[in-house]
């Protein structure tokens, strides 16, 4: 860069840290509902190229050359992110590989496959490139979004009300209890507010003191009930509870533990106890009850699905079936609302040959966010697994990987060692010890 464009360069850099912060803001603030309610043929019929892409996903790539544009050095800064990044950087080849089989091959819509995925990669840069104050806005903007969608879920819930309609595959679900809240879709509320609270309960982002963090997880505990995700609820009990079995093993083995929050906790148990059997009693449970007892079939659909298998020949599976048919045997089997494995998602649209690349990258990428949070996250990483192995969480367009990437990296990422990081314990002791 020349000297006279040298002046340029703390605008662009503030430019890019801006973008980042707005990316972040538009992953969490405005879903696939919301956009179809403004107008926008996000996933629906119609519309141009650029209104199947999220806003969010536009945003991150002008902050991405921003980033790189201020840089005096670009092009040994662009040739250093494979050696920093080396798990992102085999996912994005086999991401590209995906891309342009899905274009040329089969000449399908590759608007899915990036946008699923785009935002998590631009933020593990972005992220890691940004300074302390950025980064402690994000953490402050993330838990002031998250808390505000866990209210606004438990205000629909109660007031059998919603925030926009409730539309998916370009149908209005009318007869379904769960909140949309800000995020949109109740299984990617659920997915969300559980991993949220996991990391806040795992002690993710120190600088939280254990009274607001107690009161963060028991928010998003409730809106889990409004937004109705089994999986997430199951996962987010199951998890917390393998992860508590370490710590009170110590405790019991003579460790010491803040007093303060064993009182509180002992005080909280019977009024929260009071509270469920109020809400049992006045039957505002009933329709939570229900999803474990009658489930409209989704149960079903997931066994159903392995049926695919006996309607396509060994090469349509290597290779990929013809989409018009597999879309038209979905529907003879009752599951028109997709495959609810991202594993068997991917097998079915692309074939198991170009799947079984696709998703070797992906779990390299998995890799790098896991080591960039630290060895303590290895249960959120589990719970991601199990959530996307559940549902069509990554094989159709979908925000929730980039969601739980940008949280995992922002909450629970061990922070750098030039930011000062209040030593606040998390919820109960350490459960998983973290690495500052």
């Amino acid at each position: 860069m020349n000297d006279d464009a040298a002046p340029s360069r703390p605008m662009l850099r503030r430019l890019a840290r801006a973008l980042t912060l707005l990316m972040v803001l538009m992953a969490f603030g405005l879903s696939a509902m919301t956009l179809t309610a403004i107008g926008v043929k996000y996933d629906q019929p119609g519309g141009s190229f650029l209104q199947k892409m999220h806003p969010a996903t536009w945003t991150a790539a002008l902050a991405l050359a921003t980033n790189f544009l201020w840089r005096p050095d670009r092009f040994a800064y662009l040739a250093g992110i494979p050696v920093r990044f080396p798990g992102m950087a085999y996912f994005v080849a086999m991401w590209a590989m995906m891309v342009l089989f899905a274009s040329v091959v089969q000449h399908a819509p590759v608007t899915p496959l990036i946008d699923t995925f785009f935002c998590a990669v631009a933020f593990l840069v972005l992220y890691t490139d940004a300074d302390p104050p950025l980064r402690r806005t994000i953490r402050i903007a993330l838990h002031a979004l998250l808390f505000v969608n866990a209210c606004v879920g438990i205000g629909e819930f109660l007031t059998h009300s919603r925030l926009t309609p409730f539309v998916t595959g370009g149908k209005a679900i009318l007869h379904d209890y769960r909140s949309t809240a800000i995020l949109g879709h109740p299984l990617i509320n659920a997915a969300v507010s559980a991993a949220y609270a996991l990391m806040l309960f795992f002690g993710g982002d120190r600088s939280i003191g254990w009274p607001l963090r107690i009161a963060l997880v028991l928010t998003q505990a409730f809106a889990l009930v409004t937004f109705g995700g089994r999986t997430a609820i199951v996962l987010c009990v199951t998890l917390a509870a393998l992860g508590t079995m370490r710590p009170v093993a110590e405790i019991l083995g003579g460790r010491r533990y803040d007093i303060r929050i064993a009182v509180l906790l002992a005080l909280m148990a019977p009024m929260l106890a009071a509270a469920i059997i109020l809400a049992v009693d006045s039957g505002r449970l009933d329709s939570f009850m229900e999803r474990f007892t009658d489930d409209k079939g989704s149960t079903e659909a997931r066994v159903v699905m392995f049926q695919l298998f006996d309607y396509f020949s060994i090469e349509e599976i290597l290779l990929g079936p013809d989409p018009e048919r597999l879309t038209t045997i979905q529907n003879t089997l009752g599951i028109e609302y997709g495959i609810e494995n991202s594993w068997l998602g991917f097998l079915f649209q692309y074939g198991a040959l170009e799947s079984i690349f696709f998703i070797t990258g992906f779990l390299a990428l998995v890799w790098e966010l896991w080591r960039r949070a630290g060895s303590s996250a290895t249960l959120l990483i589990v719970f991601l697994l199990i959530q996307v192995s559940s549902a069509a969480g990554i094989s159709v367009k979908s925000f929730m990987f980039n969601q739980f990437a940008i949280m995992l990296l922002a909450i629970f990422g061990r922070a750098r060692a030039d930011e000062v990081v209040a030593r606040q314990p998390p919820l109960a002791p350490a459960f998983i010890p973290r690495r500052a």
